[in-house]
C-alpha cells in the first residue's frame, strides 16, 4: 500500500470522527457542554485531518501528480481559514483586536493570493470536469478570503460579531465535512461517485446548501444583532446634542 492510499484511508477514517463531532456540536444546545466539547473534538479531528490532507499532497507530488498536490494543499488552506475563524471567534470573543490579529490577516491574504493563482490556472487544465471542480474551489475560497477582508473593514459592526464570525465558520465547515466524505468516503462504496462532473456536482451542492445554512442561522441566532444599543446611538449624535426624551402616551 502506497502512501497516498495509506493517508487516503486514514483521511476517511478521521472524517468519520470530525463528521460525528461536526453534528454533535450541531444538534447539542449551543453553549452547553456537549456542545463545548464536541466542537473541541471537531477541532482537534479537523487538525489531524489537516496533517494526513498535506500527507495526500507530498503522495501526489511524489508520484508525479504536482497539480493533484497543489489542489490538495489548497483544499487544506480553506479549511484552515473556516476552523481557525471557528476557534478563534470563540476565543476572543471579548477582544476583536486579537481576534483579527497577524494570523487572521495572514490567512485572508494567503487564501485569496492562491485562489487567484489557482483560477489562473484553470484554462490550462484542459479536462472540463477538473476546470469546473477547480474553479468551484476558487471561487469558494475567493468568498472566504473576501468574507474576512470585509470583517477587516467593518471591524465589530455589532455585539454579537463573533457570532457571526462562527456561524459563517461553521457553515463553511457543513459544507467541507459533508463535500468530503460524499467524495472520498461514499466513492468507496458507491465506484459512481468518482466520475468527474459527478464530484464536481456534489461540491456544488454542498457549497450552496452552507449559503443556505448560514442564511438560516443568521436569522435564527442573529436576530436583532444589529440594532445599534443606546450607548452607540448616543455616539452618533452631534456634540451640544442631547438625544430627544420619548413622548409620554397617552
Amino acid at each position: 500500500m502506497d502512501l497516498y492510499e495509506s493517508a487516503r484511508l486514514a483521511h476517511i477514517a478521521v472524517g468519520t470522527i470530525v463528521l460525528a463531532s461536526f453534528w454533535g456540536a450541531a444538534l447539542a444546545r449551543k453553549g452547553s457542554g456537549p456542545h463545548r466539547l464536541s466542537g473541541r473534538i471537531y477541532v482537534l479531528a479537523m487538525t489531524v485531518l489537516l496533517a494526513v490532507t498535506l500527507v495526500i499532497a507530498t503522495g501526489s507530488a511524489m508520484a508525479g501528480e504536482p497539480m493533484r498536490a497543489v489542489f490538495n494543499v489548497y483544499v487544506s488552506l480553506i479549511s484552515v481559514a473556516s476552523v481557525w475563524m471557528a476557534w478563534s471567534s470563540i476565543a476572543h470573543r471579548d477582544d476583536f483586536a486579537r481576534y483579527r490579529g497577524w494570523p487572521y490577516k495572514l490567512i485572508c491574504f494567503a487564501l485569496g493570493a492562491y485562489g487567484l493563482v489557482l483560477l489562473a490556472a484553470v484554462p490550462k487544465m484542459g479536462i472540463p470536469a477538473r476546470m469546473a471542480m477547480v474553479t468551484a474551489f476558487s471561487v469558494l475560497g475567493l468568498s472566504i478570503a473576501g468574507a474576512m477582508a470585509w470583517r477587516l473593514v467593518r471591524g465589530a459592526d455589532h455585539a454579537r460579531w463573533w457570532l457571526s464570525e462562527h456561524l459563517t465558520a461553521m457553515s463553511i465547515n457543513f459544507a467541507a465535512t459533508h463535500a468530503s466524505f460524499s467524495i472520498l468516503a461514499l466513492s468507496a462504496v458507491f465506484p459512481a461517485l468518482k466520475e468527474p462532473w459527478t464530484r464536481t456536482a456534489i461540491l456544488v451542492a454542498w457549497m450552496t446548501s452552507a449559503l443556505v445554512v448560514r442564511l438560516w442561522a443568521g436569522r435564527t441566532f442573529l436576530r436583532g444583532a444589529a440594532q445599534p444599543t443606546i450607548s452607540s446611538a448616543r455616539a452618533r449624535i452631534p456634540a451640544g446634542r442631547t438625544m430627544p426624551r420619548p413622548r409620554a402616551v397617552a
